[in-house]
Order: C-alpha cells, then structure tokens, then sequence
C-alpha cells in the first residue's frame, strides 16, 4: 500500500477496506482519464465523494512568439528609449554629458563632449 493512502485507510472501519480500494480505484482511473485533481471526501465507511475539482490544465501553446517585421538594428527608436532624432538634427544637448553652457564652466571645450572617467 502507498504511504499516502493510509490517512483514507485510518478513517475507514477494516470491514469496509474492499469498498474503499474499489473507490479509489474507480477515482485513479477518473484522474488518468480527464487528468484534473481533485479533493476527496472520505467517510468511516470507505465512500469517496468528491468536495472540490480543480481548474483544467491550460494548453501548452498560450503564448506564441511573432518576430517583429523590422529589425531592432534598422530602427534605433525600436531597440531603445531613447526616441529617434529626425534628418539633419544636432547632436547636442541630450547626447553629450553636459550642456554646452555648463561645459564652459567646467573648463571643458564647448564643441566636444565631456570625457567621463570609467574604470577600463
């Protein structure tokens, strides 16, 4: 006998163990078939009722995955956060470290972006 069974076995009188083994036989057969589970009711004379039935499987196909059309490399916008400047705009002012006016205070040229010291 399985260890697991002995709970139903301990609530069950001995003189009606056949009728409890029939059950939970006639219960296995009704998980392999439909593969739900189920909680089990179990009286002192070996009947099984069934208190609760669980939620059904979800399919193993949910999620499909549908590669984009255009390539992350063909359009920056799509490969970051950061928004795609539009034809011809400068460069400056988000791209470089500090704001122009704020690199002249510092000692730094204008017209070339702030060196930032990183380990190598």
């Amino acid at each position: 006998m399985h260890p697991g069974l002995r709970p139903y076995f301990d609530l069950v009188y001995p003189l009606f163990w056949p009728w409890l083994w029939f059950n939970l036989i006639r219960y296995c057969r009704w998980y392999q078939r439909t593969g739900i589970s189920a909680l089990l009711s179990v009286d002192c004379f070996g009947n099984i009722r069934i208190v609760r039935v669980a939620d059904a499987t979800p399919a193993d196909d949910l999620y499909t995955y549908d590669p984009p059309a255009l390539p992350r490399w063909a359009a920056p916008a799509l490969a970051s956060h950061v928004p795609a400047l539009p034809e011809g705009a400068p460069r400056s002012g988000l791209f470089r470290t500090f704001a122009p006016e704020l690199r002249t205070l510092f000692g730094l040229p204008a017209d070339t972006p702030a060196r930032i010291r990183a380990p190598p």
